[in-house]
């Protein structure tokens, strides 16, 4: 994740430390909500009496009608977003877009008067959208989920955006994919108004280790270049993402896309310089080296989380990839002192 850049935690010695609006919009996805809340709601009390002690929510919603969640859970009627003043923070909670498109305008005037405020505004899930609406991204990295990415980066060119991020925080703006991320961003909140036990207490009871091995690949200067590709590049991408664990054939590849190996291979030649399948070796072979670098999983366990089923042809994939031995690299490299 993108650790922020300008906000600082207050000095503000009244309790609660901070006081967040909880905006739910229609076909609100529901496990980023309910992540987010627990984790503060898990920090807002020494205890585990749910007491909004140390921190405190309230439930507004976009539209005056009671919203669904996309899984058909109703909420009844809430507070209204206009009334969002006196409260430290505002996270807008996204979710079916087919459900969110209709919005009025009128209802984005309150987030852009919370952001100009300076206090954090959050985006989970497709929350992200609404602020892009109102124009709060232009300029700004952000994080969305890969699912809808590509139409996210239609809609609003003049965002900087990646999936490749449990969280982002570009000055006041957070952008989360959602998800169990939003355990992080929740997290990250509590240490900027608070302190780190009160964050690590939400952790803890949510059994929640945000260094969880999650496959994806931190692509590095390779993914600045795949922001920058084409449509078909970014598909392809994706999809090798989802099977970083289970490669399969290239054709199969082209079979999802619906495209030729030859287009495919012209694309990826133009935009990434490499193949299709040098591509994707490149990307496991980052993430393999990214896990040795954490000293927790041995070599044939890596190998085995990133699809390679033959350990040796994996250790010789890696000694030439990067000039050690995978338990070489291990070693040397987990024993760094962090910096």
């Amino acid at each position: 994740m993108t650790q922020p850049t300008t906000r600082q935690r207050p000095e503000k010695r009244n309790l609660p430390y901070m006081r967040i609006a909880i905006v739910l919009c229609p076909g609100f996805t529901l496990t980023p909500m309910a992540s987010f809340v627990d984790a503060l709601r898990l920090a807002a009390d020494r205890e585990d009496r749910s007491r909004q002690i140390y921190f405190a929510w309230e439930f507004l919603s976009i539209t005056p009608e009671p919203v669904r969640a996309s899984c058909g859970l109703e909420v009844g009627q809430q507070k209204a977003l206009a009334d969002i003043d006196g409260f430290d923070g505002l996270v807008v909670c996204g979710g079916l877009l087919s459900e969110m498109d209709g919005l009025p305008r009128s209802a984005f005037e309150p987030i852009r008067r919370a952001a100009e405020r300076g206090i954090p505004v959050v985006g989970l899930c497709t929350g992200s959208f609404i602020l892009g609406q109102c124009g709060l991204l232009d300029g700004r990295r952000c994080a969305l989920h890969f699912e809808v990415l590509t139409r996210f980066q239609d809609r609003f060119p003049k965002a900087s955006a990646t999936s490749s991020e449990n969280y982002i925080a570009d000055g006041n703006i957070i952008t989360c994919p959602g998800s169990v991320a939003s355990i992080e961003v929740a997290a990250y909140l509590i240490r900027q108004f608070s302190a780190p036990h009160y964050a690590a207490k939400a952790y803890d009871y949510l059994l929640f280790r945000p260094g969880t091995v999650r496959l994806r690949a931190s692509l590095g200067p390779l993914g600045e270049a795949v922001a920058k590709s084409a449509r078909l590049t970014q598909e392809a991408v994706r999809f090798m993402e989802h099977r970083m664990d289970r490669p399969c054939e290239i054709s199969e590849l082209c079979a999802s896309l619906g495209v030729s190996r030859s287009v495919l291979y012209r694309c990826f030649r133009r935009d990434l310089d490499l193949s299709p399948l040098e591509f994707w070796r490149e990307m496991r072979l980052l993430a393999c080296a990214e896990l040795l670098q954490r000293g927790r999983h041995g070599v044939t366990e890596v190998a085995y989380i990133y699809g390679f089923s033959d350990v040796s042809h994996f250790c010789r994939l890696f000694k030439a990839r990067f000039g050690l031995s995978a338990g070489r690299y291990r070693s040397t490299i987990s024993a760094r002192p962090a910096v």
